[in-house]
This record gives structure tokens, C-alpha cells and sequence, in this order.
């Protein structure tokens, strides 16, 4: 029951010489702010009344607050880009799934976005696949890896509207992504000088750093020789500079010290690896070429990342260590990185077989003392 006020009326209601007014409080992006709302000069039982008819939404703080302006799905993925520019280093990739998703979604209310129409989105695109630019024809299949990124972009835009307080909640936020299926593909040795034996000087260097420290495509195509360090033999990546917004130093082995030192400077470039005197922007349509040239099936650049990681892990250092040189932040991500194998289930094996032979003889031994 509302308590009543100095004037003997119920709680949020008030009267001055105006005549009655709803006097409340409500929430307005986080800030308790005051609300009056004048009735005018009605009898005291209508002005109740009214109290009566409005005292839920006055109790929630939502009555007569201010309405949020209605955002379509277009203005507020503007804003999500706007945002990404300034924040992410992934900014050139979400252009591009922005681009797509606002063709799909165009200019719909955001509010209007269900879990049953994005079901709808990611139907259409494990159909379409990477359609043609004139959808004359479908494109070759999407991993569903592509596809969820799609929807975490998508999640992210209306998260950045719920964020700005330009919707209540996410509406889309329990739509699950498709399940992932982690790539181990490593190199043999003998696939690994397969692959070199075919690579132009460039691209070799560009390889072998990336097998041996198992830096990202990104990190070595942007290398500057301001950040090679041949004294201490390591790379020093700014926080600017990798994909977890993390400065790291990265290790260099003799071979990759002599093989920087070998790699010729290009005027006015502070960049490492050059093309026709400017950066390089990519090594995707060479690499395949040298990998088709070798035979190499399933191959992908970013794989010799997980050759990194697992030589290293063989070779006995520690999962700390490794995740500090390769810049993995969690535990969960590296383990995706870092392939178990055949052999070394059976060297496992070998090593408990060893023990077992280890303790049967000191057990022998400790037997054959007592007597």
C-alpha cells in the first residue's frame, strides 16, 4: 500500500496551485533522474485514479521515461564500424561481414530481430555458400567456423545498441554457434624441406618464421627491422602489433638470425618483407602455389602455427613458456593449437612401459637385499 505524503496523498502523487502532478523517479542510462508529470486541476479521486492506473510501470521507473529512438539494423551496424575502426585490429575483416549482413538485414527495426530470423540469416548462408557477386550461382560451402563468425559479428552489433542504451537487451544472444571442428594438420620433416625446396628466398623466410616461432601471418608480414633485435636475438611485437593487443618477444634461433640478416633492406621501407619496394600485403597465391608444387594436401598457411606450437610442446618446453612465445591468451585457445599425434601416444606409452621395468627391477633388487 502507498504511504501517503505530507499533504495526506498517496506515495508519487502531489499537489502545488498547478493541481496534481505525478512527482517519481526513473532510470535514464544508468542515472536516477526525477520526473513530474502534471495532471492539471481534476478532483483529487481522478488524479488517484490515474496513479493507480500507471503505479506498476512508476514502481519499475519505466512510466513515462523517455523512449529510446528506434535503430535499424543498418544505423546501428554504422555505429558497430565506427567503433571497430577505433577498437579493432580485425576492422578491415568486419567491413567486409558487415557489408554482408546489412545486405540481408538492411533496414529493419533491430528490435525486430529474433533467434528464429538469424536461424533464417545462417540457413541462407550454409546454402549460398561464397555466392557469386551477380547470385548467378552459389559459391563453394562454408566451415561452420565462417559462419560463426558471421553471427558474432552480428551479436556484437546489437550488443554495441544495448550497450549505447539503445535497446533494453540483446534479443539474439542465445543463438548458438555451430559447432567447430579444430584443425590439426601438421608438417612431416620431410613435407616441411618439401615446401622450402620450392619457396622463393622471401617466402622461405616468411615460412621458416612462421614454423619455428609460430608467429601470425599478420605479426611477420608487418615486421619492421626496428623490432628485430640481432643483439638478443628476438622479435619485440608492441602491443600494436598482434592480434591480442599484447607486447610479446619473441625467440630467435641462429638460423633465423642469419636468415634476417640475408634478407635484403628495401630504401625508404622500414618494413622487413617487401614487394616491388612496398609492404607485403599477403603470401596467399604464392604459398598455394608451392604448396600444390610439393603435393602438400590440407595445408593452410596459418597450420604452420600449429607446427610451432607442436614442436615445441615435443621438444619438451614448458606449456607456459610455449603459450608466451606463440602469444596464446588462454589455455583453451593453445590446446587447440597444440596436436597430440600417434607417435605420441605411443611414446607414452613407451615411458610407462619404462617405469614399469624401472620399478619391477628396484623392487627385484630390494627382495633379493632382504634375504
Amino acid at each position: 500500500m502507498s504511504r501517503p505524503n505530507v499533504h495526506g496523498l498517496p506515495q508519487f502523487l502531489r499537489k502545488d496551485d498547478k493541481g496534481y502532478f505525478l512527482d517519481y523517479f526513473i532510470e535514464e542510462g544508468g542515472i536516477r533522474k526525477r520526473k513530474r508529470v502534471r495532471l492539471g486541476q481534476i478532483p483529487a479521486a481522478q488524479a488517484k485514479m490515474v496513479l493507480a492506473q500507471h503505479m506498476q510501470e512508476i514502481v519499475a521507473g519505466k512510466f513515462l521515461a523517455v523512449e529510446k529512438p528506434e535503430i535499424t539494423f543498418n544505423e546501428a551496424a554504422d555505429s558497430f564500424l565506427g567503433y571497430s575502426e577505433a577498437r579493432r585490429k580485425s576492422h578491415g575483416n568486419d567491413i567486409q561481414m558487415v557489408k554482408r549482413l546489412k545486405v540481408y538485414f538492411g533496414n529493419r527495426p533491430l528490435k525486430s530481430l529474433t533467434p528464429y530470423i538469424v536461424e533464417g540469416f545462417l540457413t541462407h548462408r550454409k546454402k549460398t555458400g561464397n555466392q557469386a557477386p551477380d547470385k548467378s550461382r552459389n559459391g563453394k560451402a562454408l566451415a561452420n567456423s565462417t559462419i560463426n563468425r558471421d553471427l558474432g559479428i552480428l551479436k556484437s552489433i546489437v550488443n554495441r545498441a544495448v550497450f549505447n542504451g539503445l535497446l533494453e537487451k540483446n534479443p539474439i544472444q542465445r543463438v548458438r554457434a555451430f559447432r567447430e571442428e579444430s584443425r590439426d594438420r601438421t608438417l612431416t620433416l620431410e613435407e616441411y624441406e618439401s615446401l622450402l625446396a620450392r619457396c622463393a628466398p622471401r617466402i622461405s623466410a616468411i615460412v621458416q618464421l612462421a614454423y619455428w616461432t609460430g608467429m601470425r601471418k599478420g605479426e611477420i608480414l608487418g615486421l619492421r627491422w626496428d623490432q628485430v633485435d640481432f643483439q638478443n636475438k628476438v622479435i619485440n611485437l608492441e602491443a600494436a602489433d598482434t592480434k591480442t593487443q599484447e607486447k610479446r618477444e619473441v625467440p630467435l634461433t641462429e638460423a633465423l638470425i642469419d636468415l634476417l640478416k640475408r634478407t635484403p633492406k628495401t630504401l625508404g621501407n622500414p618494413h622487413v618483407f617487401t614487394n616491388r619496394g612496398k609492404r607485403m600485403l599477403d603470401v596467399k597465391t604464392a604459398f598455394l602455389k608451392v604448396i600444390r608444387e610439393a603435393g602438400i594436401k590440407n595445408f593452410h598457411f596459418h597450420d604452420l602455427r600449429h607446427c610451432a606450437v607442436t614442436n615445441l610442446r615435443k621438444a619438451g618446453v614448458n606449456d607456459s613458456v610455449i603459450m608466451s612465445i606463440s602469444g596464446h591468451k588462454t589455455y583453451a585457445m593453445f590446446k587447440r593449437y597444440n596436436k597430440i599425434d600417434r607417435q605420441d601416444r605411443v611414446n607414452a606409452l613407451k615411458q610407462v612401459e619404462r617405469k614399469f621395468d624401472t620399478d619391477m627391477t628396484r623392487s627385484e633388487s630390494e627382495q633379493k637385499a632382504k634375504l
